[in-house]
C-alpha cells in the first residue's frame, strides 16, 4: 500500500515538474496567438515597457564589448553540444537507472527550450505585432502614382551622387569607408540620436553594431547582418562592399529599438543614415534607398526607370555593379538554403510574404517622401 502511494506521489511530482518546465513555452505560445489581435496593447505594454525594461539594459551592457559575442557563441556552439552529448552518454553508461537519467536530462532540455521561447518572445517576437511604423509616424502607405516613385528615384539618385563626391575610392573606383571599420560601426547610433528627438520610440541604448570576423564565410548565406535578440546585439557582415556596411549597421540597430519587421528596419535604417553626420552613412542610406526604389520602378516601367537612372553619377553606377559582382560569387545551395530558412522564419512571425517583406520599404519611403520630402 505504501509503495503504491509512493509511486503515485512520485508520478504526480514528475508531472508537476514537467508542467512547470513548459509554463514559459505555454506563455510564449499564448503571446504568439493573442498579441496580433491587440497591436495597441502590444505597443504600449510589451514593446513600450517590458521590452525596454529587459532589452535596454541588456543591450547597453553587451554593446560595451568591442567584439561580437554572438559570433563567439556561434563558434563555441558545436564543441559545447558535442561535449554535452559525450557527458550524457557517459552518464547513461554509468547509470543504474538509465530511464530516470534520460528522463532527468530530457526535463532539463525542456526547461531550457521553454525558457528560450519565452525570452525570445519578450525580446523580439512581440515586436512583430506592435503598431506599424506608418501609424506611429502618421504616414499614408496607400498606393501611390508611378510618377511619385520616379520623382523619389530621381531625388535619391541626386542625393546619392552628391554624397558620394566626397568619399574615398579604391583602385577600382568604388566607394570605401573614410574611417576604420571599428570607428564606422561606433557611429551607427548617431543618426538615431537625431531621429529620437522627433520620434521618441526610436530611442535605445545600443550605441554600435559589432563586426563579424568570419564575415567572408558568412556571405555564403547571403546575410548582411543579424540581430541576436538574446543579447540585444547587432552584428554586421564586414566583408560586403564598404558602401553597404553603414546602412546594414543602421538596420540591425533598428531591431535593438524594438522593431522586428524587416521593411520597417530598412526604412528606419535609411532615415537614420540620412540624419547621420558621417558622409559614409548618408551615402550608404541614399544608395540603398535608391536601389530599392529603382528596382520597384524598373518592374513597373523601364523607360521611367531609365530616365531616373540618368541622374546617377558614374561612381554610384560603379558601386551598383560592384555590389552585384560581390554577391554573385556566393551564389549556391548554401545561400538558397539560408534564404529558405529565413523566409520560413519571417512567415512564422505572421509576415505572409516572408523575405519579400524587405522590399516593402518602398511603400514607407514613398509615404515619407510625400509627407516630408528628402532631408537636405
Amino acid at each position: 500500500m505504501k509503495k503504491h502511494i509512493f509511486r503515485k506521489r512520485r508520478k504526480k511530482l514528475r508531472f508537476m515538474r514537467l508542467f512547470c518546465a513548459v509554463i514559459p513555452a505555454l506563455a510564449a505560445f499564448l503571446l504568439y496567438l493573442l498579441l496580433p489581435l491587440f497591436p495597441g496593447l502590444t505597443e504600449t505594454l510589451f514593446s513600450g515597457v517590458i521590452f525596454r525594461i529587459i532589452g535596454v539594459p541588456l543591450g547597453f551592457v553587451f554593446s560595451l564589448l568591442p567584439f561580437s559575442l554572438t559570433e563567439v557563441l556561434a563558434v563555441l556552439a558545436l564543441p559545447v553540444v558535442i561535449f554535452i552529448l559525450i557527458f550524457f552518454i557517459r552518464r547513461m553508461l554509468g547509470s543504474k537507472n538509465r530511464f530516470r537519467t534520460a528522463a532527468n536530462a530530457g526535463l532539463k532540455v525542456i526547461r531550457v527550450v521553454s525558457a528560450v521561447m519565452l525570452i525570445y518572445m519578450l525580446l523580439h517576437g512581440v515586436n512583430f505585432y506592435r503598431r506599424p511604423a506608418s501609424e506611429l509616424m502618421g504616414l499614408d502607405t496607400s498606393k501611390k502614382p508611378a510618377e511619385l516613385l520616379q520623382s523619389l528615384c530621381i531625388d535619391l539618385a541626386k542625393k546619392a551622387s552628391s554624397e558620394r563626391e566626397i568619399l574615398k575610392e579604391d583602385e577600382n573606383g568604388n566607394a570605401v569607408l573614410s574611417q576604420s571599420i571599428t570607428k564606422t560601426l561606433s557611429m551607427s547610433d548617431d543618426g538615431y540620436k537625431v531621429l529620437a528627438k522627433r520620434y521618441p520610440f526610436l530611442w535605445g541604448s545600443v550605441s554600435r553594431a559589432k563586426p563579424v570576423q568570419l564575415s567572408h564565410w558568412w556571405s555564403y548565406t547571403g546575410i548582411t547582418g543579424m540581430y541576436f535578440p538574446f543579447l540585444c546585439e547587432a552584428n554586421v557582415n564586414i566583408d560586403q562592399p564598404d558602401f553597404t556596411i553603414p546602412v546594414t549597421a543602421a538596420h540591425e540597430l533598428a531591431h535593438t529599438r524594438g522593431f522586428a519587421r524587416e521593411d520597417e528596419c530598412n526604412f528606419f535604417a535609411v532615415l537614420s543614415c540620412f540624419n547621420n553626420p558621417s558622409p559614409d552613412y548618408r551615402y550608404s542610406g541614399s544608395y540603398m534607398a535608391y536601389v530599392y526604389c529603382s528596382n520597384s520602378l524598373y518592374s513597373y516601367d523601364t523607360d521611367m526607370w531609365a530616365a531616373a537612372a540618368s541622374f546617377l553619377s558614374d561612381g554610384v553606377k560603379r558601386d551598383i555593379e560592384r555590389q552585384g559582382e560581390y554577391w554573385k560569387q556566393f551564389e549556391g545551395k548554401v545561400k538558397q538554403a539560408a534564404e529558405k530558412v529565413n523566409d520560413k522564419f519571417i512567415e512564422s512571425q505572421g509576415v505572409d510574404d516572408g523575405v519579400f517583406s524587405y522590399n516593402r520599404v518602398v511603400e514607407l519611403l514613398l509615404a515619407y517622401y510625400e509627407k516630408e520630402g528628402l532631408p537636405e
